[in-house]
């Protein structure tokens, strides 16, 4: 329930940054989640799924109150490290009590329909708070922030009362869990394809937030309205996170990541062309995508692995999307100061075209490889 997401550009900008510091700080938060990632859902698996979640909540907010008290790039430096930790204590954990739970009770086909009512209450939460946030940050830029922190402490709580299953733990030592997990990893073909699938949209996804504000100024669109548009965006999110994901329930999950990334493509593209207002519209696509992407991808990967793995794994996948992020995120911030929005929208449909044709392509590979091994096993003489 973080209402800062409509104002927090132009409070970065407020801050005294520019926007190849705004993506910098960004590639430092998304570092920090690839340093702390793996470690922590390690510490998810081997001890507390409940008690991860509400270290996450307590870094989260320490986080944000360093971005009111200071302004100084390099404290903001600071805030995102402890932020980008924060997140690090809730990725796979979160994901891991829920379909375990299920799974105790019987009922894990109900997982995507759980995720998606899940994100489709927060969506709608975050939806009414966009609105507020805009005409708030009108009056005291800070007020945003400091609603997000009450919100977080109460996530913390209610994480307290969560009840942690039984369930198979690791038997190995920390270091030996981590590395059978990176094996898992990379030997199971289906999960590194879901490793590269997350690394190119960890990038492209995650990226296209940052471009709102830049191509609202490009449009003249005034700040008051950012949380208008963010609620009609939070809406979308949460149309696309309780309804869409029941019509896909059936669909293979692979089928509908790579819709999701051609949507990605179409989401760039087309405002890099049609260049007014009303085309923002079309933005609406990486809505659909946000409401779908989790979902699915989680279901994906569980459906993949086993419990004693579950958290580690799916942090691994959430690496792979914070790698490509911090990896490529500041080019993106020198080339909207240099070049400007429209060319920088461009290029970013462009690299989201390539990535999923050579996605489409490794899938293809995997698959005939799989055939390979399948016909030579039965062309073995019996001894």
């Amino acid at each position: 329930m973080l209402i800062i997401g409509p104002i927090l550009v132009p409070f970065m900008l407020f801050k005294g940054l520019s926007y190849s510091q705004i993506m910098l700080l960004q590639s430092i938060s998304a570092i920090s989640v690839f340093l702390f990632e793996v470690p922590t859902g390690a510490i998810a698996d081997k001890f507390s799924r409940k008690l991860s979640l509400a270290i996450s909540g307590i870094l989260c907010g320490i986080g944000l109150l360093i971005y009111i008290l200071f302004k100084s790039f390099y404290f903001f430096a600071i805030a995102e490290i402890v932020f980008g930790m924060g997140i690090t204590f809730s990725s796979g954990a979160d994901a891991a009590i829920l379909y375990e739970s299920l799974v105790k009770l019987d009922r894990k086909k109900e997982y995507q329909k759980r995720e998606g009512n899940a994100a489709f209450y927060l969506f709608i939460g975050q939806a009414v708070g966009s609105i507020l946030s805009g005409f708030l940050y009108k009056y005291n830029p800070f007020l945003p922030f400091y609603i997000s922190i009450g919100n977080i402490l109460i996530a913390v709580f209610i994480a307290f009362g969560f009840t942690d299953t039984e369930r198979k733990k690791s038997e190995h030592n920390y270091v030996i869990h981590v590395i059978k997990s990176f094996g898992i990893s990379f030997h199971t073909p289906r999960i590194l394809w879901t490793v590269l699938f997350a690394a190119l949209m960890g990038f492209v996804f995650r990226t296209s937030y940052w471009l709102y504000q830049p191509y609202f100024k490009t449009v003249n669109i005034d700040v008051q309205w950012f949380g208008v548009i963010f609620f009609f965006f939070n809406m979308i999110a949460a149309f696309s996170s309780k309804v869409l994901v029941k019509k896909y329930y059936d669909t293979r999950p692979r089928k509908v990541l790579i819709w999701l990334c051609f949507s990605m493509v179409a989401s760039y593209l087309i405002p890099a062309f049609l260049i007014f207002p009303w085309i923002i519209a079309v933005l609406g696509l990486q809505q659909i995508v946000r409401g779908l992407y989790g979902p699915t991808l989680r279901f994906y990967i569980n459906h993949q692995i086993k419990d004693e793995y579950r958290a580690t794994v799916i942090s691994l996948v959430s690496l792979s999307a914070s790698l490509g992020f911090a990896i490529f995120s500041p080019f993106v911030g020198i080339n909207l100061d240099k070049n400007g929005t429209i060319p920088t929208y461009l290029w970013m449909g462009i690299i989201t075209l390539g990535g999923t044709l050579l996605l489409m392509m490794l899938r293809k590979l995997q698959k005939i490889k799989k055939k390979q091994r399948i016909d030579m096993d039965k062309n073995l003489p019996d001894f």
